[in-house]
């Protein structure tokens, strides 16, 4: 996998409520350095027609615990995008739906993209987890 060509997305993300159907529980350690790409659910892209989705992992969640309701800044990263080809559609401003099987637990709307490579280059890791860490910053620095 190493040198895979991939995408990083910077999303607003707002959970859905347990009262409208999302999770019943928080997501648990999502600003969390040793939980990175631990919590992995599925989205919809805007070129799909729910319920389909395609997996993409978190690498970082704004804060530590994320309740059902809750609205923080997340980074996404595709692990092959070759094989779904609507990655390289998505673009700033797109909503993408975040599922956990067949439910909606979510809504995001992408706020940046950006090139990178699997694994993770250090200097691109630091400056996409500073991003979803501090929210004065307003993208992923180039």
């Amino acid at each position: 996998m190493a040198g895979e060509r991939t995408y990083a997305f910077g999303v607003l993300l707002r959970l859905t409520t347990t009262a409208g159907g999302g999770r019943q529980t928080p997501i648990l350690r999502g600003s969390d350095r040793g939980a990175r790409w631990a919590y992995r659910p599925n989205w919809g892209l805007p070129q799909m027609t729910a319920p389909e989705q395609t997996g993409a992992p978190v690498l970082a969640f704004s804060k530590d615990k994320v309740f059902p309701g809750d609205e923080v800044r997340a980074v996404i990263v595709p692990p092959f995008p070759q094989m779904v080809a609507a990655w390289s559609c998505v673009a700033i401003g797109d909503e993408l739906p975040m599922y956990e099987g067949l439910r909606t637990c979510g809504h995001g709307r992408v706020l940046w993209r950006r090139d990178t490579v699997l694994p993770i280059p250090d200097h691109d890791r630091e400056r996409f987890v500073a991003w979803a860490l501090n929210p004065t910053m307003p993208m992923a620095p180039d």
